[in-house]
């Protein structure tokens, strides 16, 4: 059996409208995904549970770089290829997140609306938006601001810093924050790819915001 390259990391929290996500993040993953790779999906009881359940997944893979995942992230054609042509140990490399806008899009991602529930999600279209190059601005390489999951990062570099502190608490608390402000502050980089994902806003959590598109 070959060693897959990369391992994604695909938590997931039980209930029938985020199972219907699954399918689609799943079926684009393995659509979109040329590389050699590995899913390492896991049931969470509760979405407390993400950190503790990334860290072990990470402990658990095979592959020497991880992508940590939400199953309410939708990948486009070429967003691995992207990811790891820069792959480095000491750097954090993210793609571009388009948000949907059914709750307020942070300045690190990118609104465009492509469908706000699974049933809705254009994909055809989002995905022909992003082969005619998505408005791609250079200046989004700089990418200490890019959002946190998906992220690409080396295994043994995430299980040496520590993975995520679960000791200083569990979702909602910004662990994921937490650590890229210690992986910067240890002297390691942050990298924007060319890589694109859609992202359906606050599915996977549950909280159902105003999603009638």
């Amino acid at each position: 059996m070959t060693q897959p390259l990369v391992s994604l990391l695909l938590p997931h929290l039980r209930e029938p409208a985020n199972d219907q996500a699954l399918r689609i993040c799943l079926d684009c993953i393995v659509a979109n995904t040329p590389l050699n790779f590995e899913i390492l999906l896991e049931s969470v009881a509760e979405r407390r549970d993400i950190y503790a359940v990334v860290n072990d997944m990470a402990k658990r893979a095979n592959g020497d770089w991880l992508v940590f995942m939400n199953t309410d992230v939708f990948v486009a054609p070429g967003w691995i290829k992207a990811l790891y042509d820069a792959r480095d140990m000491n750097t954090i490399v993210s793609p571009v997140m388009v948000e949907c806008g059914a709750i307020p899009v942070s300045d690190r991602n990118l609104e465009m609306d492509f469908g706000r529930t699974p049933e809705a999600f254009r994909r055809s279209e989002f995905e022909h938006w992003v082969a005619q190059g998505a408005g791609w601005k250079d200046e989004w390489v700089d990418s200490e601001a890019a959002w946190f999951f998906p992220s690409f990062i080396h295994k043994n570099m995430f299980n040496w810093m520590g993975g995520f502190d679960t000791s200083k608490g569990q979702f909602p608390a910004d662990l994921d924050r937490q650590f890229w402000n210690a992986w910067g502050q240890s002297g390691k980089h942050f990298r924007r790819a060319r890589s694109w994902v859609y992202h359906l806003q606050a599915w996977s959590d549950g909280e159902r915001p105003d999603a009638t598109r």
